[in-house]
């Protein structure tokens, strides 16, 4: 609630969604100090910029609240030796859209946008988890380097 309402402060509120149905998503990298067990938790982080300005007595308001849907995903990785490696991945604007009026109005039909607009996002997860593999690998090369040197 607090980040919510910096950001309304600001000018740039964020509102977590939660998914409809919470993608998971896991991997296995075989590496030269042993196997390592990727999970992957998926989250939508929606950004509003309210834009425009309410109009004086009879005249017409020209206020919108833009929104643009993040996909953030956290790694938590397992190496055999029982080394945790941590990390947030973003891919930023993976839905956006806009609706008349004020952003805290909106807040319940901007969630229902997300939702709908963020329905297929299974690939992207996949996508983003399969490019984090390579620097999983790098992290690991440089966690068997620090123990080793």
């Amino acid at each position: 609630m607090i980040p919510m309402i910096l950001g309304m402060l600001l000018g740039t509120p964020t509102l977590s969604i939660p998914p409809v149905s919470e993608i998971a998503h896991s991997i296995r990298i075989d590496h030269a100090a042993g196997p390592v067990e990727a999970d992957y938790r998926m989250r939508i982080d929606v950004r509003h910029n309210q834009v425009g300005s309410a109009g004086p007595g009879g005249r017409p308001s020209t206020l919108r609240c833009r929104w643009e849907a993040d996909l953030l995903l956290d790694r938590s990785a397992r190496h055999s030796a029982g080394t945790v490696l941590q990390r947030s991945l973003r891919r930023e604007a993976v839905a956006s859209g806009s609706r008349p009026g004020w952003c805290t109005a909106n807040r319940d039909a901007i969630a229902r946008d997300v939702a709908r607009a963020t329905t297929d996002v299974q690939g992207e997860v996949r996508a983003l988890a399969q490019q984090d593999a390579e620097g999983l690998r790098a992290e690991l090369d440089r966690l068997g380097n620090d123990r080793t040197g």
